[in-house]
């Protein structure tokens, strides 16, 4: 009699453990896990970014610079960079108003402002504003993510 209880038991607990096998393996997935907001900024930089499109805006800027004498003149070659996609087509539908919203900038530069590396820098990110404010301005979205000086010439 003993005996049999114990294989009773022991099917019991081999039954209840196959069903559970079932139930574990067998589940809905559970949710994600919300994460913190560090650890989302942490996955948006481990994302890999969507490959730069240059846009050369051409021909070069020559200014004159302000308060300078003798007169002095900035030329500049500017390429914008994006990684949106359809950035370049938006970008050269909007290019006049771009074009002189950089020519009204540099030319609005004086020899202090731009003598130093920092300042350029600063000339750069403020060039990146001027034509993303323009976009935004005509009710597209904020295109460029870069503005870089391929050539700077003072003189």
């Amino acid at each position: 009699m003993k005996n049999k209880i114990i294989l009773i038991v022991i099917q019991v607990v081999l039954v209840l453990a196959a069903a559970g096998g079932t139930w574990w393996f067998t589940r809905p997935d559970a949710p994600e896990p919300v994460p913190a907001e560090g650890e989302e900024a942490a996955d948006a930089a481990n994302k890999p970014l969507a490959k730069p499109e240059y846009i050369s805006i051409s021909p070069s800027f020559v200014v004159n610079l302000q308060d300078t004498r003798p007169m002095r003149f900035l030329m500049v070659e500017v390429e914008l960079m994006s990684r949106q996609t359809g950035a370049k087509d938006t970008i050269e539908e909007y290019l006049p108003g771009i074009q002189h919203g950089l020519n009204m900038l540099f030319s609005a530069q004086t020899q202090e402002t731009i003598s130093t590396a920092e300042d350029r820098e600063k000339l750069q990110q403020a060039s990146a504003d001027k034509v993303n404010d323009l976009l935004e301005s005509e009710g597209q979205e904020r295109l460029v993510d870069a503005v870089y000086f391929t050539k700077f010439v003072v003189q």
